[in-house]
């Protein structure tokens, strides 16, 4: 977990970008805060779906076979990093690299 000095550095000179400029087949790490959690079935395995959200945008992040993730949380604020592609036909990453934020 970050520490509270080390998350307000957490900026674009980290790499983060604002969520409106994730695209697709492209690397992205950015922060944002769960708006929305739910647990939906694909291909008959639990897939935990959560929509992160900043002032530019959202976007979906997915853990494959998961029903929880312990620490994500409504509200909870997330720096996420992974490859962006497809999930039901919208932008998503799918099993990212995540570190939990103060919230």
């Amino acid at each position: 977990m970050i520490t509270p000095a080390a998350e307000a550095a957490v900026t674009a000179d980290d790499g983060c970008i604002p969520i409106a400029e994730v695209t697709w087949r492209h690397p992205a790490r950015f922060v944002g805060r769960v708006r929305s959690l739910r647990v939906q079935p694909w291909a008959d395995v639990a897939t935990l779906e959560c929509t992160l959200v900043d002032d530019t945008g959202g976007v979906t992040v997915v853990f494959l076979g998961r029903r929880r993730v312990a620490g994500v949380s409504l509200g909870r604020r997330l720096l996420v990093e992974g490859m962006a592609g497809a999930h039901h036909g919208k932008l998503a990453l799918l099993n990212p690299e995540y570190t939990l934020l103060s919230t």
